[in-house]
């Protein structure tokens, strides 16, 4: 199944823009909720770990 990224956007006046990336064959998109970059750092480094023992 092809993924796609879908981002609004809304500029200064308030008005919208819709942007639509179609991911490539070698790569996938995840929308992670992190409230900092060291959340998500954690949570990228504990994702490498789960790949590492799921070997």
């Amino acid at each position: 199944m092809t993924q796609y990224l879908i981002r609004t956007l809304t500029d200064s006046t308030g008005h919208p823009f819709t942007h639509v990336t179609q991911a490539r064959e070698n790569e996938t998109f995840t929308v992670v909720e992190a409230e900092s970059k060291e959340e998500l750092e954690e949570y990228l480094y504990c994702k490498k770990l789960e790949r590492i023992v799921s070997k």
